[in-house]
Parts: structure tokens; C-alpha cells; sequence
């Protein structure tokens, strides 16, 4: 699929495609850079502390040793690290942000220090996620959920639960389950979100 500047415009991303690909290149290269060079583990489980892997395992990579699932794992490594790159080169700066919800740049760091809103590091710079905003303005009661979620939890974990459909989220009946981005954004009320989040 092309992504045009127009396809971009149309979900409220004001940077070009250009410039977003530029900041997926820089910071697969920061990612790149930062691993170990010419080393082979065997089990690379031995290389994480029990509270490591449980972070990494939330954020979908399960690390196990050569002969025992490594290329698969490799695959999970690759498919979290290009969805990772991907949330972070949609993501708003402090200053579009600030845009966005008619605030000042410093309210917007209140908000983050306050766990009222989303943020993840891009080289020195914060980035927050577009889960969490709405075409005008950020997405109702969002807050009150993202204060739930554990300071540890791992971002692409924290953006494929609020993006993916959640078996417990039903809008009606009859219909199909919902992510709870979309079941903030139809009106649902926060707290039946706060159990699952907690939980994430």
C-alpha cells in the first residue's frame, strides 16, 4: 500500500511522509547502535533480570534458546522493533500536542508527569503516541485509564492493547469486540477499561 501526504492529512499527522520515514531511520539506527556487537548467547534468557523478561514478554517478544524457537523469536524481535519504529514516527511531539489540545507546551509535560497522558522516549526526545488523541483533541476519559497502567508496561504492549479488539469489549450484542481506543471513543465509560489495564 502507498501512504500518501493526503492518507496522512486525513488521520492527522502534519509531518511528511519524508520526514517520518528520516525519524524511523534515525531511530532504528539508535536501536542498532545500542546492541552488544559480535556476541552469540546461546539462551539469551540469562542475559535479563525475571522483571526484564517480564517486560519484554508483555511488549510480544518471548526470547528462548538457539535451537528452541530462536528464529521465531528473531521474527517477534523484528515484528516489535518495526512496530515500535512505526508508533514513533506517528507520534506527536510535545509541541504538536500542545496544538492539538489548546494547551501550553508545559501543561503538556504536567499531563505526562501526571500519567494523564502517554509518552515514550525518541533518542532525548518524547514522543506521544496517537492511541491516545482523537481527530480534536485527545480521546475522552483517556487519562483516567492511562494513570491504571504499569510504569513498566512496554509501549508497543501499551499501543496494541488500546488498538487491538479486546474479547471483553462489546459494543452490542450481536456485534464484533472492540479495541478500548474505540470503546472510549463510542462513549463507553472508563472504568470497565481499569480492570484490563491494570491487568496489562
Amino acid at each position: 500500500m502507498s501512504v500518501t501526504q493526503k492518507d496522512l492529512g486525513e488521520r492527522g499527522i502534519g509531518r511528511s511522509l519524508e520526514e517520518m520515514l528520516g525519524e524511523t531511520r534515525r531511530m532504528i539506527a539508535a536501536s542498532v547502535e545500542s546492541l552488544p556487537v559480535g556476541r552469540v548467547v546461546a539462551d539469551p534468557r540469562g542475559e535479563f533480570t525475571e522483571q526484564e523478561l517480564s517486560v519484554l514478554e508483555r511488549g510480544g517478544i518471548v526470547l528462548s534458546g538457539r535451537g528452541y524457537g530462536g528464529s521465531r523469536s528473531a521474527e517477534q524481535l523484528a515484528s516489535t522493533a518495526a512496530r515500535y519504529a512505526a508508533l514513533l514516527a506517528s507520534a506527536l511531539t510535545e509541541a504538536e500536542a500542545a496544538e492539538l489540545l489548546g494547551v501550553s507546551e508545559g501543561r503538556v509535560r504536567q499531563r505526562v508527569a501526571e500519567g494523564t497522558l502517554y509518552v515514550v522516549r525518541a533518542g532525548k526526545e518524547r514522543r506521544l503516541p496517537r492511541f491516545q488523541f482523537a481527530a480534536e483533541g485527545e480521546v475522552a476519559h483517556v487519562g483516567e485509564v492511562l494513570r491504571v497502567l504499569a510504569a513498566d508496561a512496554h509501549p508497543v504492549s501499551v499501543e496494541r492493547w488500546f488498538t487491538e479488539p479486546d474479547p471483553d469489549l462489546y459494543l452490542s450484542e450481536e456485534g464484533d469486540p472492540v479495541s478500548p481506543r474505540d470503546w472510549l471513543l463510542s462513549g463507553g465509560l472508563p472504568e470497565a477499561l481499569k480492570l484490563l489495564a491494570a491487568e496489562l
